[in-house]
């Protein structure tokens, strides 16, 4: 038999056999090293999500009443009043954008969360 890439000879394959692209994976130091890889991986997950957690109070501070006043603002001048020089379109979209980039600061921080499943009774 030979190989239909290189032309060589191939080599005979016993029960054992498991390949060249195995790679460490499957070895002792394959293993411990994706243990080190895992815990560090924990380790960075705890520290982002414990900054995005003690940040949230703040940019929920800031960006809730800040798209809640733009949007007060904007029904009372450019709706009520009417006042045609107001940009009531674009005061909306930045009422409506600002409260937007809360809610992606928040699925941002879920993604480093892992929270418990709802699914099972206790």
């Amino acid at each position: 038999m030979t190989d239909l890439q290189t032309g060589r000879a191939a080599k005979p394959q016993g029960p054992g056999f498991v390949g060249r692209r195995a790679g460490w994976a499957g070895t002792a130091r394959g293993w411990a090293v994706l243990g080190v890889w895992h815990v560090a991986w924990q380790v960075l997950r705890c520290a982002i999500c414990a900054i995005l957690v003690l940040g949230e109070p703040v940019i929920r501070a800031v960006l809730v009443p800040l798209a809640f006043l733009g949007f007060l603002v904007t029904m009372i001048f450019g709706f009520l009043i009417g006042d045609p020089r107001f940009p009531r379109w674009g005061m909306l979209a930045f009422s409506v954008g600002a409260l937007l980039l809360y809610w992606c600061y928040l699925g941002f921080m879920s993604l480093f969360m892992s929270l418990p499943s709802h699914d099972c009774e206790r």
